[in-house]
């Protein structure tokens, strides 16, 4: 079936960018005998009719594929540059095995089966850690340190306190 035989309500193939595929099309509007928008029958999607998939532009990506090419971005760079400046003078050998059960002092370094070496930079509360790798920071979860626990508020004392008072009597 040629475009020219075509009609609002003609079933085609035509790309889709919400499925990302060539899928199954229903003519909706047609101008000068050519096909302007289809509704596509797997998402529901309407849009204007693409009869292949649309190749990429290079253009508009030539800064980002040359960087790509060069392997190495510039975040990447940042953040190798800030792990090597907290492990300088350091040695790797002293790192603490990672484990979720573990305790973690600031500054302590770590290693961790995926991410590798790592070193502490700071301690949240509700036992979290934020480590600083060669790829980048992530948030690890740990138990805290006993001087990192918050201390509770004095109502929450009060409620200990009479509680304590009520089990013991």
């Amino acid at each position: 079936m040629t475009e020219s035989d075509l009609t609002a309500g003609s079933e085609v193939d035509s790309y889709c960018l919400k499925c990302k595929d060539m899928t199954n099309h229903m003519v909706i509007a047609m101008t000068d005998g050519k096909i302007a928008k289809a509704q596509c029958n797997v998402c529901g999607g309407r849009h204007k009719y693409r009869a292949a998939k649309p190749s990429k532009s290079t253009k508009a990506k030539s800064s980002t594929a040359s960087r790509a090419a060069a392997g190495v971005t510039l975040k990447e760079k940042k953040a190798t540059a800030a792990f090597e400046a907290l492990l300088k003078g350091r040695d790797g050998s002293e790192s603490k095995p990672y484990a979720m059960t573990a305790i973690f002092n600031k500054n302590e370094i770590i290693n961790h089966p995926t991410f590798g070496l790592g070193v502490v930079t700071s301690i949240i509360p509700a036992n979290k850690i934020e480590v600083t790798f060669k790829d980048g920071v992530k948030i690890l979860i740990c138990v805290l340190p006993v001087s990192e626990i918050p201390e509770p508020s004095k109502a929450k004392k009060k409620k200990i306190r009479k509680a304590v008072k009520e089990a013991v009597a």
